[in-house]
């Protein structure tokens, strides 16, 4: 047991120090990467909702806990787990504010493909999602190892994070202007239907965020032992 801490404390070593970092420019770039993600969304357009993965790296803040988990202190978890639900709050109040905008000017009235494509998650297929997101969380593990930036973006394009959580957001912050607006015309049951499926549509694309966080944590993490076991 003494052999594997020491080796788990050297792999911990061994990382790219810049992975557990998590600084103001990081917020930054997802601010922008959560707008570019939700104006992408909201005008269909694919080519930038998949762009949007990579701006500012956002995997960091949870590789890094992936790592204070296996080899930190609880101070360095309780920091990396702040950092993580920094990340969500931001992604989620940018896109959920862009949302209400969205109700508010009637740019778009009804969700486009890409909104739909992640609001109709699938629950039967989560359990693809979790496989996906763990061989790409094995193969993260080993571009930070080999400070491969260029396998590490590539594994990056293949983990969902920024576009299903920004989705989300969208959908949440329409169906807050719906409640907002009902509320202040005293509309009675108006537009229920549609309120109850931006909540649906909404909790369905947090849904695809978190299985992909899930298996990316779980792939990460038996890499990260099993180098050391093996």
């Amino acid at each position: 047991m003494s052999n594997l801490k020491n080796c788990i404390q050297k792999q911990f070593n061994a990382l790219n120090i810049n992975v557990h970092k998590f600084n103001y420019a990081n917020i930054a770039l997802i601010i922008i990467a959560s707008i570019i993600s939700s104006i992408a969304l909201l005008t269909d357009n694919y080519q930038t909702v998949i762009a949007s993965k990579i701006i500012g790296l956002a995997i960091i803040p949870f590789i890094s806990l992936c790592i204070m988990i296996i080899a930190g202190s609880r101070a360095d978890i309780i920091h990396s787990a702040s950092s993580c639900f920094l990340f969500i709050g931001v992604c989620l109040a940018v896109s959920g504010l862009i949302g209400v905008a969205n109700k508010l000017t009637q740019w778009k009235e009804l969700p486009t493909n890409e909104m739909l494509t992640r609001a109709h998650f699938k629950f039967d297929n989560i359990w693809l999602e979790l496989v996906m997101s763990s061989v790409a969380g094995v193969g993260i593990y080993y571009a930070i190892m080999k400070t491969s930036i260029i396998a590490l973006v590539g594994l990056i394009l293949a983990i969902s994070i920024i576009p299903p959580l920004c989705n989300a957001g969208l959908f949440w912050g329409m169906h807050i202007y719906n409640i907002l607006e009902q509320s202040r015309n005293n509309c009675g049951n108006e537009n229920v239907n549609e309120k109850e499926n931006y909540l649906e549509y909404g909790k369905n694309s947090f849904v695809i965020f978190a299985s992909n966080i899930s298996g990316m944590f779980l792939g990460f993490m038996m890499a990260f032992v099993a180098s050391c076991v093996f």
